[in-house]
Formats: C-alpha cells, structure tokens, sequence
C-alpha cells in the first residue's frame, strides 16, 4: 500500500478540520457519496483519490445551491 495513495482514518479526520470518528460513521451511512475505507486488520485508509472526489462533488452540489 502507497502511504501517498491512502491516508489512515485519523488524518482523515484533521482533513476535514478535525472532525469526530462519529462524523466520518455519518457520512458512510448517509448517502453522501463518502468513499468506503479499505481494511487492513482492525485499520481503516481511505483512497485520497476518492476523497479528493468527493470534495469536488460536493463543491459541485454547493456550487449548484448558491
């Protein structure tokens, strides 16, 4: 795994301004589009390219509402 493709769930976190583990457990389960994690053990990463494109979508839908 690509340390630079893949950010662990705590630099999650303080990528979206330092967020609580709930915040990240809503977003998987409210239909936003969050990326899944990939697992490794007990520890969760996440794509940054996924990230990276969801942020873009939600730009995009927060573009469209102003």
């Amino acid at each position: 795994m690509n340390s630079k493709e893949y950010i662990t769930a705590n630099q999650v976190r303080e990528r979206y301004g330092g967020r609580s583990h709930m915040w990240i457990e809503r977003r998987l389960k409210d239909n936003s589009g969050f990326p899944s994690p990939v697992y490794l053990g007990r520890l969760r990463y996440w794509k940054l390219a996924e990230l990276e494109a969801w942020e873009r979508a939600q730009a995009a839908k927060t573009g469209e509402a102003a």
